[in-house]
């Protein structure tokens, strides 16, 4: 738990100008991520998924993820 705490950062969501995602409630995911400079957001959450790609974010499975790492 340690070296997840010495190599997280705590960030304030950014601010949506509008409802971005189907299920509200995953909207804070998306500023969340906008907010951090997050290159990708793995999930399995459909709501989040379809949207493929959010401001630059790509939005990955775990399995996309996976097989990117094994490809390197």
């Amino acid at each position: 738990m340690s070296l997840l705490r010495e190599r997280s950062e705590v960030v304030k969501p950014a601010s949506l100008d509008k409802r971005i995602c189907r299920d509200p409630d995953d909207d804070l995911v998306l500023a969340t991520a906008l907010a951090s400079r997050a290159d990708f957001i793995v999930t399995g959450d459909d709501d989040l998924f379809v949207l493929k790609i959010f401001r630059g974010i790509r939005i990955l499975s775990p399995r996309q993820v996976l097989e990117i790492l094994h490809s390197k």
